[in-house]
């Protein structure tokens, strides 16, 4: 994250050229420059905000970002959430033990 020290995470402060578009131009070359700087594949940078390969490439090539991963980026690039938080968020989604809450609980 030493790449973005200098830059700030700018998710929904610009539009791009295509409007409404939540992700800037900087913020994709920032993700891209980013994920390449530590040598990670896109199916392996995408996965901890919940997104897939497929969609994290088109996210790369100027597609929207949705907020909430928009939201998860920002908070990660300003350093508020780590890779370790990352990780036991997705381990408590994931575990099937988990009990569900019913209405009124």
């Amino acid at each position: 994250m030493e790449l973005l020290d200098n830059h700030q995470w700018q998710a929904g402060a610009n539009s791009s050229h295509t409007g409404g578009d939540l992700s800037s131009v900087i913020d994709r070359v920032l993700i891209i420059a980013y994920r390449k700087k530590k040598k990670e594949s896109q199916r392996r940078f995408w996965a901890r905000f919940g997104v897939t390969q497929s969609r994290g490439s088109r996210f790369e090539s100027g597609a929207e970002i949705p907020p909430p991963v928009s939201i998860l980026l920002g908070l990660y690039f300003n350093k508020t959430i780590s890779d370790g938080d990352l990780g036991r968020a997705e381990r408590v989604l994931r575990r099937t033990d988990t009990p569900t809450l019913s209405p009124g609980q």
